[in-house]
């Protein structure tokens, strides 16, 4: 179990170049600088709190956090949401920046799920700055019409932070005391707004948990939750906990005994330093930052996600899953709005939901290779069909729908035929999804011309 050798660090690359790894994020990865000196973000809200409330320090224990503040303070008579208006000011007066190992985890690319266990804005600006735009951010308790995770939150911004203590507001629950603590997962674990897709995803992924100090009968609760089964059953899927106040004798001994196989404990250090060796490990492998499937792939069976009307619909086939995945990234990259059917084994499943977004994509670009020379009547192939179809409602306008992209190094006279009969036009070359500009530019107006149209600018 609890191994510290090289080849935990092995599984965790392999996990990530597959997409198939989710950051849990505690709040002892928050190291911010303030007046020159560095604070756990906590400790420093802890400190502003303990002023504004005139709590005297030596009612204080030593590294007090912003439980031992309120249960100081003499006009809290049990309800924490009283304080929290304060805490959203105190924060929104630091002006801090997101600490070093946030904006090391924005960089890794496949990480495309970030669960944060802390309130503040730092890890959504970090994956901005990195990344040049804005996740989809979804709290719980909800703090926006937005209730649970969605795939197509993915597809659409290219990343989704899930705050799963709440998110720091005024008018919404979030967790600064054990009492508000308890009762958040209380209601995450099984209340009626309880996460099921969240859940869902972290059930068939493998997590890493990064500074989460939790009691210790938390931490257990949170890898069972994320857990379809006992942790003691056999299962795919491993976590790998990097805390050093996490390594308890009681906890460590508990997953040695009821998750010897797959819960492992990365004695390296700080969850700070992991992150950083993460990083180093990442790109030392991955120079380009490339090299790695562009995300998670939805479970076998699963229902497709729901494609916003207008996007650019990427069709392959699944020998090509990679490249199209790629493709898919890099244009979202670029600011277009892309679908891709991410499922392991896309087909007659939802065909309903396949063709009605194919009726409504603002350009379909079907992913030609070797995979595709082939006169089998493959699912790709009626995708194809029926985007034809459609276009012929194009003839005689100087717009177009179909945009054909060759992934591979198929020579061009293998391809000419299918190119002309069945598109109606040449293909462009982006090999192994890497798109060229002139295929992006046009893709962009088409959206853009199907969005006036719809006034949807």
């Amino acid at each position: 179990m609890i191994a510290t050798d090289s080849d935990i660090w092995e599984d965790l690359i392999l996990a990530l170049e597959e997409g198939q790894v989710v950051p849990i994020i505690g709040r002892d990865l928050m190291t911010v600088e303030h007046e020159g000196k560095p604070y756990l973000l906590h400790h420093l809200i802890a400190e502003k709190l303990a002023a504004d409330l005139k709590v005297p320090a030596e009612k204080l224990p030593k590294d007090f956090n912003t439980n031992d503040v309120i249960c100081a303070y003499e006009g809290f008579h049990g309800d924490p949401m009283s304080v929290n208006p304060r805490i959203v000011r105190i924060l929104k007066n630091l002006k801090v920046s997101p600490p070093e190992a946030l904006l090391q985890l924005a960089e890794i690319p496949t990480f495309k799920l970030f669960v944060s266990a802390s309130f503040d804005t730092l890890l959504e600006e970090a994956i901005t700055e990195k990344r040049g735009r804005a996740p989809a951010v979804v709290a719980f308790p909800p703090a926006s019409n937005v209730t649970d995770f969605d795939e197509s939150l993915v597809e659409q911004h290219g990343s989704v932070v899930f705050q799963i203590l709440g998110r720091a507001s005024a008018s919404a629950p979030f967790a600064v005391t054990e009492g508000q603590l308890l009762e958040q997962m209380h209601e995450f674990m099984s209340g009626a707004r309880r996460p099921e897709k969240l859940i869902a995803r972290l059930q068939e992924s493998h997590l890493l948990m990064l500074g989460v100090h939790f009691p210790d009968w938390l931490g257990r609760f949170l890898i069972r939750v994320a857990r379809a089964k006992p942790l003691w059953d056999s299962r795919s899927m491993m976590e790998v906990i990097a805390d050093e106040r996490q390594g308890s004798e009681e906890f460590v001994g508990f997953l040695r005994h009821f998750s010897p196989q797959q819960s492992r404990l990365l004695a390296t250090g700080s969850a700070a330093e992991v992150v950083r060796e993460l990083h180093r490990r990442w790109f030392e492998r991955h120079p380009s930052g490339q090299g790695a499937a562009p995300a998670t792939h939805a479970a076998p069976g699963e229902k497709p996600a729901m494609m916003s009307p207008g996007s650019v619909f990427i069709s392959y086939a699944s020998e090509d899953r990679t490249s199209a995945f790629r493709l898919a990234d890099v244009l979202t990259e670029k600011g277009l709005e892309v679908w891709v059917d991410r499922r392991l084994t896309p087909g007659n499943d939802y065909r309903d939901l396949i063709e009605r977004h194919i009726r409504e994509c603002a350009a379909f670009v079907p992913v030609i290779s070797r995979s595709t020379q082939t006169e089998d009547e493959r699912w790709f192939r009626k995708e194809w069909a029926q985007a034809c179809d459609r276009a012929r409602a194009y003839f005689g306008t100087d717009r177009g729908l179909i945009f054909p992209v060759v992934v591979d190094d198929s020579p061009n006279n293998e391809l000419n035929e299918l190119r002309r009969e069945i598109f109606g036009r040449t293909a462009v070359r982006a090999p192994g999804g890497e798109a060229p500009g002139d295929l992006v530019t046009n893709l962009d107006a088409a959206q853009k011309a199907w969005r006036k149209q719809f006034r949807r600018a």
